[in-house]
């Protein structure tokens, strides 16, 4: 591989539906196309979802062609700080007879050059003999995988034509074993977290190292509230060799807040410090230092760890209300109402943000702007508790 395939980021976008089985293959096609290209192909990769974690969620669901200028253009306004050089896209369709089958439709985009590299499309036969509790049709896993190998091929010989294992034939499997796979599916298929468990534990039977059966097992151990057991799974998790750096950054943070859970707070900040290390980009860790840094009174340290959750995403209006309480505890009215004010850009309607603006200027001596920003909560919660609560000041005011 030549050295400047280091530098690439992969991106996954598909848009989502309500059905279940999309989700499902969604969650086997992109992302098992991006691990597959990367751990072959020596590629960063990220999902679009984690992108500075600042994608509109409404977006994912839009009608227009994902390819289309408009569309690229936005895209490319998410991706330009992150050095990407290749969109990869996935787009499910299920098709309308009794849900037999399932269109599949895999594009690379070079934002280098400016073009589409291939385009893969496919039709999947699903097993509609065999459905499952969510009433859907179980997937062709063994099919799936060979669509992934053809398309992951295809991204290999598209960014290095001199890559020496481009065959389909000749690329090996996920590296999970597809009866695993299939475990892990219809683990997701079912309500009861009890049966959830135990199809996770048979799939690590099967595959030992099936990253994704410890997650969902933490995830599954959280929501019964056996803390000490949902972060041993996700420290599992970890281990495992393949897992990409943001895998293992939340891996990492939901460890955390495991610990964090238990009141171990100490061993919670050194879990969050491990998942910066493993991805500096991921924006949790630093929220949850800052957090528990505040709790804990260290209000110098929150505002750092804030400040550098703010540097990773400027327009997320939670590091300004978060940077503003910091700087209200400080008694740093001037900087706190500095934040307020960028949040006000997004939020103008919020009496709230009126009245954090009014307490600034109060403590600033700025009366005038006061009773401006207190009026204007009044007007937008009349009948509210912020509403009264300005009401009542005001009146103190004269």
């Amino acid at each position: 591989m030549r050295s400047d395939t280091q530098k690439l980021v992969a991106i996954g976008l598909y848009k989502p539906s309500p059905s279940g089985l999309l989700h499902q293959c969604e969650e086997l096609l992109v992302y098992g196309v991006l691990s597959q290209a990367a751990r072959l192909a020596n590629v960063q990769y990220k999902d679009l979802a984690t992108v500075n974690d600042k994608v509109e969620p409404q977006w994912f669901g839009a009608s227009e062609n994902l390819y289309s200028r408009d569309s690229l253009n936005k895209l490319k306004q998410i991706c330009q700080s992150t050095r990407t050089h290749y969109l990869l896209t996935g787009v499910l369709q299920q098709a309308a007879q009794l849900k037999s089958e399932l269109r599949v439709e895999v594009s690379l985009y070079s934002l280098k050059k400016d073009t589409i590299l291939f385009t893969d499309k496919t039709v999947l036969c699903l097993d509609t003999e065999n459905i499952g509790d969510g009433g859907d049709p179980e997937i062709p896993v063994e099919e799936l995988n060979r669509v992934i190998n053809s398309v992951v091929s295809q991204i290999l010989k598209a960014i290095d034509p001199e890559a020496s294992c481009t065959r389909p034939e000749d690329l090996p499997l996920l590296g999970h074993s597809l009866s695993a796979i299939k475990l892990i599916l219809k683990a997701h298929r079912v309500s009861s977290n009890t049966e959830k468990i135990a199809m996770y534990e048979s799939a690590l039977r099967e595959d030992p190292r099936m990253e994704t059966a410890y997650y969902h097992l933490a995830r599954c151990f959280r929501n019964e509230y056996e803390l000490e057991k949902s972060v041993i799974f996700y420290r599992e998790a970890l281990k495992i060799s393949r897992a990409s750096a943001r895998n293992k950054a939340i891996y990492a943070t939901e460890a955390g807040v495991g610990c964090a859970l238990l009141g171990k707070n100490t061993v919670a900040l050194q879990w969050w410090h491990k998942a910066i290390e493993y991805d500096p980009d991921y924006i949790n860790p630093y929220f949850n230092i800052a957090n528990t840094q505040e709790d804990l009174g260290n209000y110098t340290a929150a505002e750092e760890y804030f400040l550098r959750a703010q540097e990773l995403a400027p327009d997320d209006f939670r590091t300004f209300l978060n940077l503003a309480r910091i700087y209200s505890k400080l008694g740093q009215w001037d900087k706190a109402l500095n934040q307020y004010q960028f949040q006000l850009k997004s939020e103008a309607n919020d009496p709230w943000c009126h009245s954090d603006l009014a307490t600034c200027y109060l403590n600033l001596g700025e009366i005038e702007n006061a009773k401006r920003h207190l009026e204007q909560t009044v007007a937008l919660d009349p009948q509210g508790e912020a509403g009264e609560y300005a009401q009542l000041i005001l009146g103190g005011l004269g």
